[in-house]
C-alpha cells in the first residue's frame, strides 16, 4: 500500500520518534511510505528523526495531489498546533485516517483560531456545533482564560472536532474511544502505543541511603509535581531519605512556581534538571529508583513516559485514570485520580521500604511492556484499519455528498430527516461502513 504519513518529525517530538519507528516498520513490510512533516513553520534547522522513508514538508505538497498518488493519508494529531498545523490542512481537504495521540485537543483548536485570525464568535460556534448549546457558558469562560483545564477536558476536549474531519480513526486506549465513535463516520480501532525504549540498565540493589524519585517529560502543572513535593514533606522518611528530580523541558514560570512552593514548605530535596539529550536521559533513568507518571487531568491518549518507565524496569506510580487506569494493577502502583496526598505518601513509603517490591515489579512491568508496546503489534492493527478505510472511502464520499445536499436545503442536525437518511444508508451499506 502507498502511505502518506503526516507527522511532526523534529527530534524533540515524541510523536515524531514513534512515527519514525512505525514508518520504518511499514517500509520493511513492503509498504511505500512518504513522511510529510507537519510543523507549522518550515525550518531546515529542525533536524529530523532518521528514517527509511523520503521526507517532505507539508508546505510543499497539495493535499489533493497527495490523495491522488497515495492509497491512504495518515494524520498524527497532538495538542501542539506548532507541531501539527499541517495535519489540519489535509483533514479539511481530503479523506484521511487520523491517529489521536492526545485525548485533549483544545489547545490545538485554540491556537488554530489564533493563527487564522478568528475570534470568539467562531470559537463559540465550533464548540456549540460539536457539543451543543449547553457548552456555551463554559466556552465563553474558556475564551477569557477563566476555565480550568479539568472543566474543558470534561466538557469539550475537541476530540470530536477533529474526529468528524477524519474518515477513520485510531486511538491508543479505550477511555476516549467513545468520542471517536460518536464523531468519526468511518472505521475505528485501538492500538497500544508503540514507543521504543532506550537501553537502560536494570534496577540494581542500592547501597546508598538516599533514594531517587524522578519525573520525566515536559514538566507542567498537570504532572502533579506539587503533590509529590507535599507528599514527601509530610513524611519524615521520604523527607530524610529521598531526592526528587525533574527531567524534561520546563517553562520559567513553572520553575519559579515550584521553587516558591519548595521554599514555602521547607523542601530542599528538589533538583530541576531541565531538558536533556538522550544520553543524559538514560543516565537519569538509571539513577532513578521510582518514576512518577502522575497526571491530573489525563490529557494524552497514552503516555510515552509511562511506557519508557516500564521498559526501563523501574516501578512507576500513576493516577488511576484514562490510559493509566488500563495498565495492569500488578505492574504499576495506582493512586486515586484525585492524586490524594495520603495515598501518594503511602505508596512512596511502601516502595522506599521494600527493595524486592521495587525490583520485582519493575522487572515484571518491563517484560510486559516489551511484549505489548511494539511496532509489530501496532502495525498489525494499523494495516487492518487502513484496509477498512480504503474500502469505505466510496461510501464515505456518498455520505459526505448527501450531507452537503441536506445542508444546502437548510436541514440542520437533530431534524428527523437526518435520522431517516442515516437509517436508509445503513440499510443499503450495513457493515461495509466499518462500524
Amino acid at each position: 500500500m502507498k502511505i502518506a504519513w503526516v507527522t511532526p518529525f523534529v527530534r524533540r517530538s515524541a510523536i515524531g520518534r514513534m512515527s519514525a519507528a512505525i514508518t520504518d516498520a511499514l517500509s520493511m513490510r513492503n509498504h511505500e511510505v512518504i513522511v510529510i512533516r507537519s510543523e507549522r513553520v518550515r525550518s531546515e534547522s529542525m533536524s529530523a528523526h532518521p528514517s527509511l522513508s523520503p521526507t517532505v514538508w507539508w508546505h510543499d505538497v497539495s493535499p489533493h495531489y497527495v490523495e491522488q498518488q497515495y492509497d491512504v493519508i495518515i494524520l498524527n494529531f497532538g495538542d501542539n498546533y506548532d507541531f501539527h498545523a499541517g495535519t489540519l490542512a489535509f483533514a479539511e481537504a481530503v479523506p484521511c485516517l487520523g491517529i489521536f495521540h492526545d485525548y485533549y485537543l483544545y489547545n490545538f483548536f485554540n491556537r488554530c483560531l489564533a493563527y487564522r485570525g478568528l475570534g470568539e464568535d467562531i470559537h463559540e460556534r465550533e464548540v456549540c456545533l460539536t457539543y451543543g448549546e449547553s457548552a456555551r457558558s463554559l466556552a465563553e469562560k474558556a475564551w477569557r482564560n477563566d476555565a480550568a483545564v479539568e472543566e474543558i477536558a470534561k466538557v469539550f476536549p475537541m476530540t470530536e472536532w477533529l474526529g468528524r474531519r477524519c474518515g477513520a480513526a485510531l486511538a491508543h486506549s479505550q477511555f476516549y474511544l467513545y468520542r471517536l465513535e460518536s464523531s468519526c463516520p468511518g472505521p475505528i480501532a485501538v492500538a497500544p502505543l508503540c514507543f521504543t525504549g532506550r537501553e537502560v540498565k536494570p534496577l540494581l540493589r542500592r547501597n546508598e541511603s538516599e533514594f531517587t524519585i524522578t519525573t520525566i517529560g515536559v514538566i507542567n502543572p498537570n504532572k502533579c509535581v506539587d503533590a509529590v513535593i507535599k507528599s514527601m514533606v509530610s513524611s519524615s522518611r521520604l523527607r530524610t531519605n529521598c531526592r526528587y528530580r525533574l527531567v524534561g523541558a520546563i517553562s520559567d514560570s513553572e520553575r519559579i512556581r515550584l521553587q516558591v512552593l519548595c521554599r514555602d514548605v521547607g523542601f530542599d530535596q528538589l533538583d530541576i534538571v531541565g531538558e536533556v539529550d538522550d544520553a543524559t536521559l538514560v543516565r537519569e533513568l538509571e539513577r532513578a529508583d521510582i518514576l512518577m507518571c502522575l497526571r491530573k487531568p489525563v490529557l494524552e491518549g497514552a503516555s510515552a513516559s509511562a511506557i519508557e518507565g516500564m521498559k526501563s524496569g523501574r516501578p512507576i506510580i500513576v493516577a488511576d485514570a484514562g490510559f493509566y487506569a488500563e495498565l495492569p494493577n500488578d505492574l504499576v502502583f495506582k493512586v486515586p485520580s484525585s492524586v490524594d496526598g495520603s495515598s501518594l505518601t503511602n505508596v512512596l513509603e511502601r516502595l522506599v521500604s521494600d527493595e524486592n517490591l521495587r525490583r520485582e515489579t519493575g522487572a515484571k512491568a518491563r517484560d510486559w511492556a516489551l511484549r505489548t508496546f511494539t511496532a509489530e503489534a501496532y502495525v498489525a492493527i494499523l494495516e487492518g484499519l487502513m484496509s477498512q478505510f480504503v474500502d469505505s472511502k466510496p461510501l464515505l464520499r456518498v455520505g459526505q455528498r448527501i450531507g452537503q445536499e441536506l445542508a444546502s436545503l437548510g436541514v440542520v442536525s437533530g431534524e428527523p430527516a437526518i435520522e431517516q437518511v442515516a437509517k436508509k444508508m445503513h440499510g443499503l451499506f450495513g457493515g461495509d461502513l466499518g462500524r
